[in-house]
Formats: C-alpha cells, structure tokens, sequence
C-alpha cells in the first residue's frame, strides 16, 4: 500500500487529505488502524474514565472533571434515580 497526504487549498482555508493506493481491504484496514490510534496518542488519554454504573463497560472523556457515567440517558439517570422495586 502506497499513501500520500496532500494539501489542498480551497480559497479560504487549507486542508489536508490522504490518498491510499492498493487493493480496498488493506486501505480500509489502514484507515481503521488509524482511528484507532487518533484517540490513543492525543493527550487527552489521561483523562479517560471508566463509568461507574456497575453493568456499564463504556469509556469516555469527561467534559467536567466530575463526570461519572458514559451518558446521562444510558447510566446516569438510572444510577442516580431510586432502585426498581420487584414485584
């Protein structure tokens, strides 16, 4: 596989897009491998928390430093309201 990153100027600003050569599956799996490592090398990582919510495996950067589940809808409400009573 063969990759180029070229400049490209629109008028207004400058832009940069990468240009892959090779057969689709190893281009895509380039790409992938990329996004992959975006995440991992920004400095941001140390930041990443585990939510809390007990049955919960997600991660995630906290807007606040005392964030404490993935997402309101998905944990929070649920953690924070009372426990469901069987019947």
């Amino acid at each position: 596989m063969h990759a180029v990153r070229e400049l490209i100027w629109d008028g207004t600003a400058v832009t940069a897009a990468i240009h892959r050569s090779g057969p689709l599956g190893v281009r895509l799996a380039a790409r992938l491998a990329e996004a992959a490592a975006d995440p991992l090398t920004d400095p941001a990582i140390g930041r990443l928390k585990r939510c809390e919510a007990d049955d919960c495996v997600m991660l995630f950067l906290p807007a606040h430093p005392r964030r404490r589940w993935c997402s309101a809808g998905r944990c929070g409400n649920r953690m924070r309201g009372p426990p469901l009573l069987a019947p």
